[in-house]
């Protein structure tokens, strides 16, 4: 989802658009005093999107009462959503429409869990500006933010070994 908002960015270029300019908390508010407020942001993002869709798509289920439909009709909501709210460029379309199939792909296929994590994730990119200079003056609250990311993403994997030795060569072989 992330590279598919930054390839929306840079298609722009591609087509001679200027860029859009980016209203979004990571561009408004940058410093490393406002970190936690931002992290609680993205935590809350990231845990409230997610049950809101699935509480849509149970509820299209009832509705309708064919799984896919129901599938169909959160993944035309969400990339409305997407489209109205994001201020997306007629020729980028495509990809908002995209990045809504795989965030309800996600929730769909995988569940509750790996949609959070995927929310959790995607909000990096919204609430910490992202950069590749690290000694620039705004890349304290991603660096922070991205080793948060990290760190449960290695617990997570962690844990999901449950207790196998990383290198032990039975982890192949299940």
């Amino acid at each position: 989802m992330i590279l598919l908002a930054s390839l929306s960015s840079i298609g722009l270029r591609w087509i001679g658009q200027p860029p859009k300019l980016v209203l979004n908390p990571g561009s408004t508010n940058i410093g490393a005093h406002l970190f936690i407020g931002k992290f609680m942001s993205q935590m809350n993002a990231g845990i409230f999107l997610p049950f809101i869709s699935l509480f849509l798509l149970l509820l299209f289920l009832i509705v309708v009462r064919r799984e896919r439909l129901a599938f169909g009709l959160l993944w035309l909501l969400a990339a409305t959503v997407n489209v109205l709210i994001g201020q997306v460029h007629v020729l980028m379309i495509p990809f908002a429409v995209l990045s809504a199939f795989l965030a309800v792909y996600v929730l769909y296929r995988f569940g509750l869990l790996a949609a959070v994590a995927a929310f959790f994730f995607a909000h990096l990119w919204v609430f910490y500006p992202m950069t590749t200079e690290l000694t620039a003056w705004y890349a304290f609250d991603f660096v922070i933010g991205l080793i948060i990311c990290l760190a449960l993403a290695g617990y997570g994997f962690y844990t999901s070994l449950a207790g196998q030795s990383l290198f032990g060569g039975k982890l192949l072989q299940d």
